[in-house]
C-alpha cells in the first residue's frame, strides 16, 4: 500500500474495507487494516462522516483510484490516528483536484493538519495529470484557512457549496509549489 511519510506523520490511503470498519465502529478490524489506533469512541474525523460512504463506494467501483480518496493521518511516534484528509476524486480535465482535511479534536493545535496537507499536496502535484490542488473553505473557518495558507495555498476565488453557501476557494499549483 502506498504511504507518505512526513517528519512526524504517516499518511495511508483508506481502503473500502477500512472505511467500512470506521463507519461501523469496528475498532479491531480497522486497526488490523491500518495498523493505527483510533480515538475511542470510534468515529470519523469531524465533517467526514457524510462523505465516507461516497468515498467507500467510489473506491469499490474504481480500486485504481484508491489514492484519490481518503487518507488516514497517523502519528509516527504513537501510531495513533490524528485525523484524515482526502481528495474529491482523481484530477479533472483541467488537472484540478479538490482536497479536504480534518483532525480529531484531541489532535487539534499541534500542526498535524498543516504537516499532513503539505505532504499530500507535494505528493499530488507530482502525479501525472495534476496541475492544481484546491480546497473550498467557509470564510469563518479560520483554523482551516490557516492550514491552507501555511501549506502554500492562496485564495483564488469563491465557490458555492450546497451545505455552506459561498466558500473561499484556496489553491496551489505546480508553479507556486516550485514544480
Amino acid at each position: 500500500m502506498a504511504s507518505i511519510k512526513t517528519e512526524r506523520l504517516e499518511l495511508l490511503p483508506l481502503s473500502a474495507e477500512a472505511i467500512e470498519a470506521l463507519l461501523a465502529a469496528d475498532e479491531p478490524r480497522l486497526r488490523a487494516l491500518t495498523g493505527a489506533a483510533f480515538p475511542i469512541p470510534l468515529r470519523p474525523p469531524p465533517l467526514m462522516e457524510g462523505l465516507l460512504p461516497l468515498v467507500r463506494d467510489r473506491v469499490r467501483a474504481h480500486p485504481a483510484d484508491l489514492t484519490w480518496g481518503t487518507w488516514v493521518v497517523v502519528s509516527r511516534d504513537t501510531h495513533k490516528a490524528v485525523g484524515a484528509l482526502g481528495f474529491g476524486g482523481p484530477p479533472d480535465q483541467a488537472g484540478d483536484v479538490l482536497l479536504g482535511y480534518a483532525t480529531y479534536p484531541e489532535s487539534d493545535h499541534k500542526g498535524y493538519a498543516t504537516e499532513a496537507v503539505r505532504g499530500l499536496v507535494a505528493w499530488a502535484l507530482q502525479q501525472p495529470g495534476v496541475h492544481r490542488i484546491c480546497s473550498s473553505i467557509p470564510s469563518d473557518n479560520e483554523p482551516a484557512r490557516r492550514v491552507a495558507e501555511k501549506a502554500g495555498m492562496r485564495i483564488v476565488g469563491t465557490v458555492w457549496e450546497e451545505d455552506i453557501d459561498e466558500a473561499l476557494l484556496y489553491a496551489v499549483d505546480n508553479q507556486a509549489a516550485g514544480g
